[in-house]
């Protein structure tokens, strides 16, 4: 190579035609770049969502797995049928407390009451009314 091609080759390099291009090439792989580094943001943004997710459905996935033993737990089935179906077991005693339904007998003989009553019981007031007394006397 002689004296007059690196004269050829600097002013080449040199020139703002070449300047011009370069830029443009830059400017165009800095975009690509950015694009590309955004979208690997968001798509590392998507995995850790999802990762997220999983270990959450995977934390469900465990409760409701031990739920369902539970269920098939023999002391469950039994407690549901003597409660639901008022099963007992062979030999077994039951007792009924009568406390229980003489209150309800009770409630019962004051509704009865109320309503066979001729004199009607005074109304309370609208609720509007018991937080103005509230608030204001």
């Amino acid at each position: 190579m002689g004296d007059s091609d690196k004269n050829i080759f600097k002013k080449a390099l040199g020139s703002r035609v070449f300047l011009f291009f370069a830029l443009l090439v830059l400017i165009f792989l800095a975009i690509n770049v950015g694009r590309e580094s955004y979208r690997n943001y968001q798509i590392n943004q998507e995995a850790n969502r999802l990762k997220k997710e999983s270990e959450q459905m995977e934390k469900r996935n465990n409760y409701l797995a031990g739920l369902m033993e539970y269920f098939k737990d023999e002391s469950y089935l039994e407690e549901q049928a003597r409660l639901k179906l008022n099963l007992k077991k062979p030999g077994e005693n039951v007792l009924i407390i009568e406390g229980s339904r003489e209150k309800s007998q009770t409630a019962e003989k004051k509704t009865e009451q109320k309503a066979a009553s001729p004199t009607p019981e005074p109304e309370e007031p609208a609720n509007y009314w018991k937080w103005w007394e509230y608030f204001f006397k």
